[in-house]
């Protein structure tokens, strides 16, 4: 049968496409859906592949595992180690020369490598060194500057931050070209290094913009308020990679015997095909060349989008790129100004809008199956455009919150339908609802298999509730007053109850039994009953208040809560039955409201609700009793208020007295009890429950209990 068309009216198309863009772009900025953007970026660069950097002037020396193993010292090294590179690349004709390596304290093999390194520095006028920002952890947060070693500074060497950004899932995709600390705007290490590539003067800052970062007469354009986006150029190891000894292994220089080579500075033979070394290779001639570490065991390794790889074989693979290099591709895409766009608010809602109409119309000029398959494809083809835009033009567009606003639209549109389809089916469930609980209805509509007879083990919280002295008050009204009064009573608790969804299982004369949890589970259903209780008795305070001035019976109820397993569903005959529940649990919340009356209190709650809610409520253990018909002893607490409320000062003392006052009393200790108790007297005049074990503890002392007695109060009376 064909679907019914309801056409909204304007004003309800328009509320439908906004309410799903809202809604759309809140839930874009959950961290799952944030994650799943970033997500959808590194695809992208995966789709598009690595780039050409065949003519970069960028070379990385790598401090790697076999510089490590051919070198008289292991890791860290002599600084007069890193002396000699930079010598040996200043003779290659290297034109920039950055140590990605944070010399922040002298060095352990004594002064004269650091005044050997010193020398070098003086010497040339193209290194940069590399300091950086520490963000201390612990009870106080603090940015700690980490320049590199005073000696070294002095030498004017300019230096640039190494710290990182980190996106939420762990992956590295921006660069922080400046940071601020205290008054002070430091360079990052690629713009220090940047600078003496193009000539621009040392103490040039970078100017932050509302757009661009700008060095020189170079524009940058920002990805956040704070730092660039990088277009990586491909996976680890894209860009050429020397190792570190190669540049030590000079005829004045002793590596290991089986790797002293003295290759650097070998002119080589070329009628024999003998190549020269790197000195005279002309590999480092004008470039940019970054030192930095791959050894693994310095763990100088991040996560970028090209994270995982596809060898030649197709086989997929992972390698982290190593933090010189993430140095090395931010400056390449400075180099290149190979920037990626990414679209502003407006872009986005102007897509946003565009895609609605088409929404639109699929939804309600097609049929059923065609507008899902239509939507389908429309959340396809985004997506698709959004990849070979990026590939072919460095642009990012949104992909999360406009496919979330596809969905949302499409499936507001579908409700709105759904709503208007159920007009008589709500009509037939507002006539029911004057009868059963509106909840029962709707499981019933839902779940027509409901109606049979049986139920279900479930656990679910129950409240009992009876007003104190009804009897007395009922003999002294006529039944009309009677009537009113008692109809305002169960009016207004009632309405607590539906409120924190709860359902009326029945009313017996004064009585009310509510239970939470039911016919719809839901998991803080002792949480709701709690609530519930103390705003019954809020609340019934204040009709008292009413009710004194109508010179009409102040009345006051108790209340008793547990939490268990019971059978829920409908009991009673083939045609006539009750939605309500039975068990043993459901005997103890009713013998718990009974109780009340014999410690004094108003609210009654059973170990096994105290154990749900003891994180939201103030409670005091009461006693360990045995109620009529049960053997096992149980936990039973008064419950006073949310924690979500200020207790007063004196109860929170009170609660302390008086736990440690059953404590005293459990361990048979009677004097130290009834000192407790009367502390507690103290704070809280004519508090029952502490007169009740002043009483006790009396008795106790002048006529202790047997040798097996266990604390336990068995409670005759229901």
């Amino acid at each position: 049968m064909a679907r019914k068309r309801y056409k909204p009216n304007l004003f309800t198309g328009v509320l439908i496409f906004i309410a799903a863009m809202l809604l759309a772009l809140i839930i874009a900025n959950i961290d799952v859906f944030r994650s799943l953007e970033l997500d959808f970026l590194d695809y992208r660069f995966k789709l598009r592949g690595s780039l050409d950097i065949s003519d970069s002037p960028i070379v990385i020396v790598a401090i790697d595992d076999q510089s490590d193993e051919s070198t008289p010292h292991r890791w860290p090294w002599p600084r007069e180690y890193f002396a000699r590179v930079i010598d040996n690349l200043g003779k290659a004709g290297a034109r920039v020369i950055g140590v990605d390596v944070i010399f922040d304290q002298a060095d352990r093999h004594g002064i004269d490598s650091d005044a050997r390194f010193t020398r070098s520095l003086e010497k040339a006028d193209n290194v940069v060194l590399a300091g950086k920002i520490l963000r201390t952890t612990g009870r106080l947060e603090a940015m700690i500057l980490v320049p590199p070693y005073h000696q070294f500074t002095r030498t004017n060497t300019p230096w640039g931050l190494v710290s990182s950004e980190v996106d939420a899932d762990g992956t590295y995709r921006r660069y922080l070209l400046a940071q601020s600390h205290l008054d002070s705007t430091y360079s990052s290490f690629a713009a220090e290094v940047l600078k003496i590539y193009e000539g621009i003067p040392k103490e040039t800052g970078i100017r932050d913009e509302a757009d661009d970062f700008i060095i020189g007469d170079i524009v940058i354009p920002k990805y956040d308020s704070y730092s660039m986006l990088i277009n990586y150029a491909g996976p680890a190891y894209s860009f050429p990679v020397y190792s570190f000894d190669n540049i030590l292994d000079d005829a004045d220089f002793q590596l290991l015997d089986e790797y002293d080579l003295d290759a650097f500075d070998d002119p080589g033979v070329p009628e024999l095909g003998i190549p020269p070394g790197l000195l005279h290779s002309g590999v480092f001639k004008d470039k940019i060349v970054l030192i930095g570490a791959t050894m693994q065991e310095l763990h100088d390794e991040f996560t970028t989008p090209f994270l995982e790889t596809t060898d030649e074989e197709g086989r997929r693979q992972k390698a982290a790129t190593p933090g010189v290099e993430v140095h090395a591709n931010a400056l390449q895409t400075i180099l290149d100004e190979n920037y990626m766009d990414v679209i502003g608010i407006w872009e986005l809602l102007a897509i946003l809008a565009f895609l609605g109409i088409i929404v639109y119309v699929a939804t309600y000029y097609l049929p059923t199956l065609w507008a899902a398959l239509s939507n389908g494809l429309l959340i396809t083809a985004y997506a698709w455009a959004g990849l070979l835009l990026f590939a072919h033009r460095n642009l990012i567009i949104e992909i999360t919150t406009p496919i979330l606003f596809i969905f949302l639209a499409y499936l507001g549109y579908n409700l709105y339908q759904y709503i208007l389809a159920q007009k008589e089916k709500r009509m037939i469930k507002g006539a029911f609802a004057h009868y059963v609980p509106e909840k029962v209805v709707s499981e019933i509509l839902a779940n027509p298999d409901k109606l049979q007879l049986g139920g279900e083990e479930r656990v679910v919280t129950m409240l009992f509730s009876d007003a104190a002295g009804f009897t007395s008050i009922s003999e002294k009204m006529g039944p009309s007053d009677l009537v009113q009064l008692l109809n305002e009573y169960l009016t207004e608790m009632s309405e607590i109850v539906l409120a924190n969804d709860g359902i009326i299982d029945k009313y017996e004369g004064d009585a009310i039994m509510a239970e939470f949890g039911v016919p719809v589970h839901y998991d803080n259903h002792a949480h709701m009953a709690c609530k519930t209780a103390i705003e019954m008795q809020r609340r019934l305070a204040e009709l008292r208040k009413k009710w004194k001035k109508e010179k009409k019976p102040e009345l006051k109820a108790r209340i008793g809560i547990n939490t268990g397993e019971v059978i829920v569903g409908n009991m009673g005959a083939r045609d006539v039955f009750d939605y309500t529940v039975i068990g043993d649990h459901v005997n103890l919340a009713s013998r718990l409201e009974g109780a009340n009356k014999f410690y004094g209190t108003a609210i009654l709650i059973s170990e096994y609700t105290y154990e749900r809610v003891k994180d939201d409520f103030y409670a005091r253990m009461l006693d360990t009793i045995r109620v009529k018909g049960k053997q096992e002893p149980i936990l039973v607490y008064e419950l006073l208020s949310s924690k979500e409320e200020t207790l007063e000062k004196h109860m929170l003392t009170l609660l302390q007295d008086f736990q440690q006052g059953l404590d005293h009393y459990y361990a048979r200790n009677w004097s130290e009890a009834l000192h407790c108790f009367e502390i507690c007297l103290k704070n809280l005049p004519e508090d029952p429950p502490s007169l009740e074990y002043c009483k006790r503890c009396q008795a106790y002392r002048s006529h202790p209990p047997p040798e097996d007695w266990d604390g336990v109060t068995v409670l005759t009376a229901k």
